[in-house]
């Protein structure tokens, strides 16, 4: 029974996500998501009492994507500036395919219409990064008096542009490239000076993402 009411609540979540990304929280109608195959009325409210319900549950589960990444990439990338690579990567590899992935972006964006108790999806993500970025000071890589915070806000916002710029676009290589050139860009600030080659080089080799499959590339 749970695992039904489980496969009942994604299939809410999945249709509410592609309609909120379509038409944006005002634009939405719960009349439309219950119009969907397999979508009741009862069940709807009985998951979601209200469309801000709805919202707010959309936006929490991509705000829990990264952590939830973090975690199934750190075996593989213990050192935390090659698994900040590797986030990035996965992230931008599913971004296109991911109607969750972006309902939860505009939705963020659009708070102030939604509703104040929808979490606020890009300070949650620069506190995930700040752990991260804390780890890679520790680790001798990141440059020494780095702000921390701030580095962590930008990375937030730069990640966050490269998807809403590119997301319109046919080549689904073109947000691993923005991905990979934001991270070139910015890496000679961020880093110490004998760890730029190698970070680079792990750029230039696809630590980011493996495109034939979305998975992270070992490094």
């Amino acid at each position: 029974m749970q695992e039904r009411a489980n496969r009942t609540r994604r299939l809410i979540l999945q249709a509410a996500a592609e309609m909120f990304e379509a038409r944006g929280y005002t634009g939405a109608r719960l009349e439309d998501i219950v119009a969907r195959p397999k979508v009741s009325k009862g069940a709807l409210y009985f998951h979601f009492p209200s469309k801000e319900a709805l919202a707010s549950a959309v936006v929490d589960e991509y705000r829990c994507l990264w952590p939830s990444l973090i975690d199934e990439l750190r075996p593989d990338f213990p050192r935390s500036m090659h698994l900040l690579f590797a986030l990035s990567g996965r992230l931008a590899g599913r971004f296109r395919e991911d109607a969750l992935m972006r309902a939860g972006t505009r939705l963020a964006i659009e708070r102030n219409l939604v509703s104040p108790s929808v979490r606020k999806l890009f300070r949650g993500w620069a506190g995930d990064l700040e752990d991260l970025l804390a780890e890679a000071r520790d680790q001798g890589d990141l440059v020494a008096g780095a702000d921390i915070e701030s580095l962590a806000g930008f990375l937030v916002a730069a990640l966050t542009g490269c998807q809403q710029v590119f997301a319109t676009m046919d080549d689904d290589t073109d947000l691993q490239r923005c991905v990979r050139m934001m991270w070139w860009s910015v890496l000679p600030g961020l880093v110490e000076a004998d760890r730029l080659t190698e970070m680079r080089a792990l750029l230039l080799t696809g630590l980011t993402a493996d495109p034939a499959t979305g998975s992270p590339a070992r490094g």
